[in-house]
Parts: C-alpha cells; structure tokens; sequence
C-alpha cells in the first residue's frame, strides 16, 4: 500500500470551518454525505426519540401515581379509623358518665364540665371531620394531584410537548445542514481529493504520496516564458514513484463548470506548479541534497508527469504536457512508466521534499 504523508488540502479547510462554527459530529467526508442524505430522516428520528422519551416519562409518572395513590388511600384509611376511634371513645365516655349521673342530681352538677368539655370535643371533631382528614394528607394527596395533572397535560398537549422539546435539536440540525450547504465547493473537492487518495493507495509501498504539498521557494524561480515570478506552490497530491514524480491536481467539476470560461484553467495552474517544481530538483544546488546513483552518462534528470484527474466530467480534448485522466484510469497511467529509480533513490527525493515541506 502507498505510503502516504499528509491530509488534503479541502478537508482541512472543512474541518476548520465546521469547527469555528462548532460542529464536531464529522469524522470523515463520508459522514457529511451521509447527513446530507439523510437529514429529513434524522429529523424524524429526533422526534421519534423525544416522543420515545416522553412515554418513558408517562409510564413512570403512571407507576408514580399507582404508588402514591397507594400511600393517599393507606394514609386517609389510617386517619380517619383514629379519628372515628376518638369519636367513638368520647361518645362511650359521655355515656357512661350519663349513666352513672341520670339518678342523682349531684352527680349531674359533678360531672356536668367534664361532659361538656367531652361534648364539645365530640362535636368538633364530628364537625371537622373532613377538614382534619384533608389536614393530615394534604401533602400526600397534592402529589397524587399533580402526577394526574402532569399526565392529564401530556395526554392533551403530547405533539406540542413533542414539538417543543425537538425544536432546539431541530434548529441545531438546521443549522448544521446551512453550513454543510455553503461548504458544498468545499465538499465536492474533498470528496473527489479522498477519492483519488484511496484509488492511489492501491499502489505498492515502493510509492509514497504527500497529499496538501506545499514548499516555498526561496529565492523565487522565475519563468520567463510567462513572466512569472514564482513565490511558493501548493499540489493536491504529490506522487513519489521509481518512474519518476507525478502531480496530481483533482477537479469535481460538472460539464458546466468545465464549459465556464470564469473559472482559472487546470492546465495552467498544474503548469506553473511543474515549472517551478522541475526547476527546484533539478537544479545544481538542490540536486546535489537529495543522493541519487550516479550513471555513467551524467547526471539523471528527476522527473515530472502531470495529471489532473477528473472525477464526474471530463473534456475530450488532449493537451501537451498534461494528461486527463478519471479516477478509474489513474493508477494504469502511472504504472505504465519504466522505473529509472531505485527504492533508496524514491526515499532520498521523499525525504527531501518532506524537510523542504512549508
């Protein structure tokens, strides 16, 4: 498998502006794709869920007014056997005085406070029964009544609860899915970039590929052809193979995007890169860092193979110096080249560009 040395360049600008906008639920460009498919089912999953969750609440709030109902009805049975007990020990009292006292005045006039006291306490607690019933289990009794308000609330108002209680979890998926879509040029090249990555790990361990190259150039390399004074480059993907170096530049463009004459031509820009980047290796003072065996004709020339690699769309038109190729043709094109360099020899250029790296 490819050795392979760095992460693409549009996937780190993604995660980097999903970030900022603290979104951390993707791992991978495949997850973005999944949301995006799936996000009016994840909707209704949410909604699922909370209504899962509100009929747990309902089932335990019933469980709760079973066991309370339970306590109410024990205590309020408890209550009120005392006080039908103390009802009934003042009425036996009140006779018994009444008896021992009907005969005998004197007796009468004796007992006649302690009778009313006990009358009188007979009479209020008769007169106040309900009232001290609800006294002794109003604590009990309220619970009872706000479990049955509760539950009497979600069988009523159970989609609106439902609703408020997924919108924060549906704005926060909304949100998401707004900044997902602006990022759609973003996606489209880190989905074609993590394409190409995986279709070049296929390849033997003797490749190795930096992906995001960037170097600068120090002093600049001047192309005179163009006018160009070249400051630094940036590569897609950089293949280090015994044949030679390839450039990788991928595009995820529609045939539309191909025909628009507003957008910076591919072929251009990978041939800047090359210039710069053929000039850099091949130069006496570069070419001497990097440890390559020498041949007896002189010294071997390192070198660069363009491709821009097309993932949907591609042009019918061939052009010079630059190959067009789909995904699928990559790895065919690449391998067709004759080694001119020996494992060692692709490890002094990998290692070069690697501390050269900005």
């Amino acid at each position: 498998m490819t050795i392979v040395d760095g992460q693409i360049e549009s996937l780190k600008k993604l995660k980097e502006i999903l970030n900022q906008n603290g979104i951390t639920r993707f791992n991978s460009i495949g997850e973005i794709d999944n949301f995006i498919k799936n996000y009016d089912f994840e909707k209704k999953v949410i909604s699922k869920q909370i209504e899962h969750t509100l009929d747990l609440e309902i089932n335990d709030l019933q469980s709760d007014l079973i066991k309370h109902q339970q306590v109410y009805d024990n205590l309020k049975a408890e209550i009120t056997n005392k006080v039908n007990t103390k009802i009934k020990n003042l009425k036996d009292k009140i006779n018994l005085i009444e008896e021992r006292s009907k005969n005998n005045l004197i007796k009468k006039i004796f007992f006649f406070p302690q009778l009313a006291i006990l009358k009188l306490k007979k009479s209020s607690l008769e007169k106040n029964f309900e009232k001290i019933i609800h006294k002794k289990t109003y604590v009990a009794e309220h619970q009872v009544i706000n479990i049955k308000q509760k539950l009497d609330d979600f069988s009523e108002n159970k989609e609106k609860i439902i609703l408020e209680r997924s919108l924060p979890s549906h704005e926060e998926l909304a949100f998401t899915k707004e900044v997902v879509e602006g990022l759609y040029t973003l996606i489209a090249g880190a989905i074609g970039e993590s394409l190409v990555v995986k279709e070049l790990q296929k390849l033997s361990d003797n490749y190795v590929l930096f992906n995001d190259f960037s170097i600068e150039l120090n002093p600049p390399i001047f192309n005179r052809k163009e006018n160009d004074r070249i400051r630094s480059i940036q590569i897609d993907h950089l293949l280090i193979a015994n044949s030679g170096i390839f450039i990788l530049e991928t595009k995820n463009w529609s045939k539309e995007s191909i025909k628009n004459l507003d957008l910076r031509s591919p072929i251009k820009q990978i041939m800047r890169t090359s210039y710069a980047l053929f000039v850099l290796l091949n130069s006496e003072s570069e070419y001497k860092e990097i440890n390559l065996n020498s041949h007896h004709w002189g010294n071997k020339q390192i070198p660069i193979r363009n491709i821009i690699v097309m993932i949907n769309e591609k042009p019918k038109e061939k052009f010079k110096y630059v190959k067009v190729k789909s995904v699928s043709e990559l790895n065919g094109y690449i391998t067709y080249f004759e080694p001119i360099f020996n494992d060692a020899e692709v490890k002094s250029i990998s290692d070069y560009l690697r501390m050269n790296m900005h």
